[in-house]
């Protein structure tokens, strides 16, 4: 009779394996078609490609400033938003062709921004802002883009080089600077705007009204940038009309190769294992856990080479990663996680002159007071994070859970198992604990073992439980069903949340790959004081030369109105309305406004 229960339970699992195997085929197919249908998260065609529009706030900097930048990820044969890639990747180049900062951004509907403070560490000098997606670095003949920038380091002694003198500048020569007149250039009077004043006072309130020109709205997404003009000289950057010109006429319809795996979901965690002892490295389940009190658990299997893909949402956006091979012999296996995707610099082309005459040196010294002043008090006036989306464990609809401070508390998981936790049993093995969920009307062990999470880490040896501190425990979450998570079936799930989140800070595993990860920067809500009536920041100093960067207009109605303060500077200062309708025609708008 134990021989035949045990071949009608091997039967049984084998039968809820397969049965598990051909629903999940079944969710992917329809998953795939439903996708395909709507023309969303669809694999991209060899032939489809996809460029990036970047642009800048300013392109002369100063050490202490920030650089703004906006992404336009398009098809480039209409210059709609591409649909393909969900990461753009954006790095800092200086003129030796090195890679001075790499960064992730996150793309909605083809659209991003992000913004690079200017560190003093870096020297007076030329340097580029490139920006590309996975899926680009596929095509030899994609559009990567760039935007050529100078810095200046006042803090430190300048060393001149090829593309910086620092002579008297020669009448005769032009100077490259940045444009101060009013324009519409290439914008076929689509979209315009317009001021309540002509002239404003130092924090005088100045409101500014978007308006489109034709019949129908110009839904789209745009930037508005407002700065100080100044004499330092400025590289002109491409506008969206010039960019979309460019684009169409250097287009070249060549197929794309696969080195790369495109991120048309969201974002992609590549990498592979190997074996220690020569083991099968295929097939294997890999699980990877961003902790804390919102986590992330994702569990995938590795193919015949052993590579595995890990595809995280915006949200959390956690950093730290712990990785771990879900196999009776861990230890025998290393986990490696593929590097930042490899842009070939080599064809950048440094030729930008920067002329830094002595007749700069007061508006270079005004900048930098000015800069430093507002670093000084950016604790109280600093920008803030978007809200990210608060997301629930993802067993959250069926869990039954026991907050431990509703009953006796217990020392220990033996003792919370026996006199609270009903649903949970455990046995002892060769010296080790094995955790189990009791269901009456089910035996959850031909299912297999549970799966066990604190904070959101697997725990592969439920056994370093039995020590813990459930002093330290807040809640306990069981689901005594059996569940099916990534490629694995499970016999229940058990869920521990600590009162401060920080078990996977201590939890230490010669198989668990503890890491940092670079996630998407996150979005921000830029800082606009008030100066209404009442305003408490009548003594903080306002020496803002960047009045205003709102990255995001969309404009979906046929006026929109934006209302900001001016700073403590006087002077002239250029307003830049920048970006792409839906329909992908190219808006630019630029006038100039005076703060006196």
């Amino acid at each position: 009779m134990k021989h035949l229960s045990i071949h009608n339970k091997t039967n049984i699992l084998d039968r809820i394996k397969q049965l598990t195997l051909l629903i999940s085929l079944l969710i992917q197919g329809t998953f795939v078609f439903s996708q395909n249908s709507q023309n969303k998260n669809a694999v991209p065609s060899i032939s489809d490609q996809e460029t990036i529009f970047l642009h800048s706030n300013t392109t002369t900097f100063l050490t202490g400033e920030t650089l703004f930048f906006k992404l336009y990820c398009l098809n480039p044969l209409n210059n709609k938003t591409s649909q393909i890639s969900k990461i753009a990747y954006v790095e800092l180049i200086d003129s030796e062709k090195k890679s001075l900062q790499k960064n992730k951004i996150y793309l909605d509907n083809g659209i991003g921004n992000g913004e690079y403070f200017i560190p003093t560490t870096l020297k007076t000098g030329n340097y580029k802002v490139i920006a590309y997606t996975k899926w680009m670095l596929n095509n030899v003949n994609s559009q990567k883009h760039e935007i050529d920038i100078f810095i200046i380091n006042p803090f430190q002694t300048q060393e001149p080089n090829d593309n910086i003198t620092f002579d008297i500048p020669d009448p005769t020569k032009k100077t490259t600077a940045i444009q101060t007149i009013n324009s519409n250039l290439g914008n076929d009077k689509r979209i315009d705007f317009e001021f309540d004043k002509e002239s404003y006072y130092t924090r005088d309130k100045v409101n500014l009204k978007l308006k489109t020109l034709t019949e129908a709205t110009e839904k789209g997404n745009y930037s508005v940038s407002i700065r100080k003009i100044d004499q330092i000289p400025a590289i002109k950057q491409l506008t969206a009309s010039e960019f979309a010109k460019k684009s169409a006429e250097s287009y070249v319809n060549t197929p794309n190769t696969f080195n790369y795996i495109p991120e048309i979901r969201s974002e992609l965690i590549t990498g592979s294992i190997t074996s220690n002892t020569n083991r099968d490295v295929s097939n294997k389940s890999i699980a990877l856990s961003l902790p804390g009190k919102e986590y992330v658990l994702k569990i995938v299997r590795t193919n015949a080479q052993g590579k595995f893909a890990f595809l995280l949402d915006q949200f959390p956006n956690f950093p730290n990663a712990i990785l771990q091979v879900l196999d009776d012999k861990q230890n025998d296996f290393v986990i490696n996680l593929d590097a930042f995707p490899k842009f070939d610099t080599s064809s950048l082309q440094f030729t930008s002159k920067l002329n830094l005459s002595p007749d700069l040196k007061k508006d270079i010294e005004e900048r930098s007071t000015a800069s430093q002043i507002q670093n000084a008090y950016y604790q109280i006036k600093k920008d803030s994070l978007v809200t990210e989306a608060v997301m629930n464990p993802f067993f959250s609809t069926v869990e039954k859970t026991y907050v431990l401070d509703d009953y006796t508390r217990f020392p220990t998981l033996k003792e919370n198992i026996v006199e609270v936790i009903i649903e949970l049993y455990y046995r002892r093995n060769n010296g080790k604990y094995q955790l189990h969920v009791r269901n009456l009307q089910k035996d959850l062990e031909i299912y297999g073992p549970p799966l066990v999470l604190v904070d959101g880490l697997l725990i592969q040896d439920p056994s370093d439980l039995f020590d813990y501190n459930m002093a330290n425990v807040n809640k306990v979450s069981l689901i005594t069903e059996p569940y099916v998570y990534g490629p694995n079936l499970y016999g229940g799930l058990v869920s521990f949340e600590t009162k401060d989140n920080e078990f996977s800070v201590n939890y230490a595993k010669k198989y668990l790959k503890t890491m940092e990860i670079q996630r998407p920067n996150p979005e921000k809500v830029y800082n606009n004081p008030d100066y209404s009536a009442g305003h408490k920041l009548q003594r903080i100093p306002d020496y803002r030369y960047q009045l205003l960067w709102k990255p995001n207009i969309k404009l979906e109605t046929k006026e929109d109105n934006l209302s900001f303060y001016t700073s403590d500077i006087k002077g002239d200062f250029e307003v830049v309305l920048e970006g792409f309708t839906e329909s992908g025609q190219p808006i630019y708008v630029s006038k100039n406004i005076t703060v006196k």
